[in-house]
């Protein structure tokens, strides 16, 4: 995969939408409908300009309280697939922990809809990649294949649900072993734009390891936002939408490393 230029990616991060606990389908209803109506909307300062149409929604992981087929099944009647259901555009989900508690149902329904529990896809020059709950040994495997045929010029942006600093980063499997080594090492000397997680129903950014990690936000609990995410050849931006009121919280953004 060669950089050709010419990126204009506009996508949209959410998380812990957690169908099967109490009260969540509402506020469900309130994050999708911010998602199909933040095209236009004007980007806050020091950002200029509207917003983009999104390519899609990513979904980093606790789909569900407890992994079971019924709460699977609510995910499914309100983010579908393809802009079929009550979201307008493509989702990409992946799993979380929550996920797990039931067994692998969740997982599995995951894998079929994108063809693995690992997968990767490109939006312009834009390559991203869903590790799942985290990168484990088969993510790890999957990453570093997946990349030996992504230039080294070409963006990155990673997914997964666990935390790598921080509250909820430890009392893991992924917080044991060499697994966040590991991942460093894969993607040092890339150009990973960011890596975005969930799991601490938080919003806010951090450095680990030289990469911007970014929460979004979750549906349960109280940081309800999304990250609203445009990336050029030349920027990344990320605005935080808070969707009760449809209102921003705050910005990120950086100029993107030149091309080699």
């Amino acid at each position: 995969i060669a950089r050709r230029g010419k990126n204009d990616v506009t996508f949209v991060v959410a998380s812990d939408t957690h169908f099967g606990f109490e009260g969540i389908e509402p506020v469900n209803e309130r994050l999708i409908d911010a998602v199909n109506h933040v095209a236009g909307k004007a980007w806050p300062a020091p950002m200029t300009g509207a917003v983009g149409a999104p390519r899609g929604l990513v979904v980093t992981g606790d789909l569900t309280e407890w992994g079971g087929d019924d709460e699977w099944a609510r995910f499914v009647a309100f983010y579908g697939t393809r802009g079929d259901a009550k979201l307008s555009v493509p989702v990409y989900e992946m799993i979380g922990n929550h996920d797990k508690v039931r067994g692998l149902w969740v997982r599995d329904r995951v894998a079929e809809r994108h063809g693995g529990h690992f997968y990767s896809w490109q939006w312009d020059d834009l390559h991203l990649v869903s590790l799942g709950e985290a990168p484990d040994d088969e993510g790890l495997e999957f990453l570093a294949r997946d990349l030996e045929r992504v230039d080294g010029d070409v963006p990155i942006v990673l997914f997964f649900h666990l935390a790598l600093e921080g509250p909820w980063s430890t009392e893991h499997w992924f917080a044991e072993g060499d697994y966040k080594e590991r991942l460093a090492r894969l993607v040092a000397g890339r150009m990973v734009l960011a890596i975005f997680h969930g799991h601490h129903h938080a919003r806010g950014r951090y450095a680990w390891r030289g990469v911007d990690v970014i929460k979004p936000g979750a549906a349960k609990h109280s940081a309800h936002s999304v990250a609203v995410v445009h990336v050029t050849d030349e920027r990344m931006d990320v605005g935080w939408l808070e969707f009760d009121r449809r209102e921003w919280v705050t910005t990120w953004g950086k100029p993107l490393p030149a091309r080699r």
